[in-house]
């Protein structure tokens, strides 16, 4: 794919190219989705059997949780690649990692067969499907940021980065949904094992990618940094940790709303099929929320897109644990939505777009991929094992943990998004022009 010179031709390449991202990123989060519910219905009993219900279902988010610091990993590595070598073969990798580490969890024997071996084995392929994923973003929200740069309309593009997570997530809640009554025991399985024949079109999409112009002209001058996943964290350490907190609310908001509340509404009394249409719905609003999050970020700049999606997600956590514990469906369904159009939909879009506005180009793959895996620690690792020992199954008179648990990620992101500069009007070529730390001091 050529970056071309026309407006149609930009038009066309950057068509290309966002469909390859969303594409991949549809796999791998339909793949990651998949194992979360997993976690939440199926892994207790099958690989953690001899524990407690409450011991067996923190064990299972723990397994689940092990992804996450993996994913930190995969950035630095990938990251590194990415920024030395190019965008495309990083690309590529990932995918093919997370594909099959999904497919050998799936036929993976549980504990009634192999013993603790199970569990073992649980968790090893976890983490390299999470090293795999952690070059995801880094390489999506860098070549879509590159090759849209010049562009008017560039948040909109770079927010489509974000869009195969919901379509992913989508698809996911779709496979429950249609095996509910064997989601438990087998369905879990076929759901993994079906991901093979989404992994071959997106491969093929990604082959046909090049490297961008920005980043090819950087490598014929030689500017490229030797170790960009170490130098980043010295030359952009601030961008680093404020891009990674801000993010951390909506990996917060998306695996409580996505991975916990399975559990959660099930020890409320209502049926995982229920559950699974308002997860449906959820994903919905989320996938809407990005693709209105571009012209969102242009109109009341990108920071206070995030005051506003970050603020209403909070507050609307506390009627919709009540009308969970009280089981208004109807009512679940009409907070679910927004809390997942603005807490996890506009948090999607927005997360490419202040990754890839707060790094050079020869830290971006890097950068990007660092933080936003930081912000997966510190939000989809952390949050559900918290309340899922905190609340346990006793929901009815512990559910307060949820609404506080929203308060302290939203007093967390918008002292980030204050912390950090505003890059609606900035050019994406100046800040390889500027100095190493023009992303941290603005507000420092």
């Amino acid at each position: 794919m050529s970056a071309g010179h026309t407006p149609q031709t930009d038009a066309r390449s950057l068509t290309i190219l966002a469909f390859s991202a969303t594409a991949g990123v549809l796999v791998e989060f339909y793949d990651f989705f998949i194992y979360g519910y997993a976690a939440a219905s199926a892994f207790p009993d099958i690989f953690f059997p001899r524990l407690p219900p409450t011991q067996a279902l923190l064990f299972s988010y723990l397994a689940f949780g092990a992804g996450f610091p993996a994913r930190l990993i995969g950035a630095f590595v990938f990251g590194h690649f990415g920024d030395r070598t190019g965008r495309k073969f990083s690309f590529l990798l990932n995918i093919v990692i997370v594909g099959i580490t999904t497919c050998l969890t799936g036929l993976l024997p549980g504990y009634a067969t192999l013993g603790i071996a199970a569990p073992i084995l649980l968790v090893l392929l976890r983490i390299i499907q999470g090293i795999g994923l952690g070059g995801e973003f880094g390489g999506a929200s860098s070549l879509l940021a590159e090759f849209g740069a010049d562009r008017r309309s560039r948040a909109f593009w770079m927010s489509l980065a974000s869009l195969g997570v919901p379509l992913g997530a989508m698809a996911a809640s779709g496979v429950m949904l249609l095996m509910s009554k064997t989601f438990a025991t087998t369905g879990w399985r076929v759901a993994m094992l079906l991901s093979v024949f989404i992994v071959i079109p997106a491969l093929v999409a990604r082959y046909r990618l090049a490297d961008s112009p920005i980043f090819e002209r950087l490598k014929r001058q030689e500017q490229l940094a030797a170790l960009p996943s170490l130098s980043v964290l010295k030359e952009h350490r601030n961008s680093v940790i404020l891009v990674a907190l801000v993010v951390a609310f909506m990996t917060m908001d998306g695996y409580v709303m996505g991975t916990y509340f399975i559990s959660f509404m099930r020890f409320a009394g209502i049926p995982l099929t229920t559950t699974a249409v308002v997860l449906m719905l959820g994903r919905v609003a989320d996938a809407l929320g990005v693709l209105l999050t571009g012209p969102l970020a242009d109109l009341c700049k990108r920071r206070m897109a995030g005051y506003i999606a970050i603020g209403l997600a909070t507050a609307l956590s506390y009627p919709f644990v009540l009308a969970v514990l009280s089981k208004r469906i109807a009512l679940v369904i009409a907070l679910q939505i927004p809390i997942s159009f603005f807490g996890i939909g506009v948090m999607h879009g927005l997360a490419p777009i202040l990754a890839a506005e707060n790094f050079p180009t020869k830290f971006r793959y890097s950068g990007a991929g660092i933080s936003i895996s930081l912000s997966g620690i510190l939000g989809g690792m952390i949050a559900p094992p918290v309340l899922a020992g905190v609340i346990g199954q006793d929901v009815f008179r512990r559910w307060y943990y949820v609404p506080i648990l929203y308060a302290v990620y939203c007093i967390a992101a918008m002292l980030a998004l204050y912390f950090m500069r505003e890059t609606r009007d900035v050019n994406l070529r100046d800040l390889d022009l500027a100095a190493p730390e023009f992303a941290d001091t603005e507000r420092i």
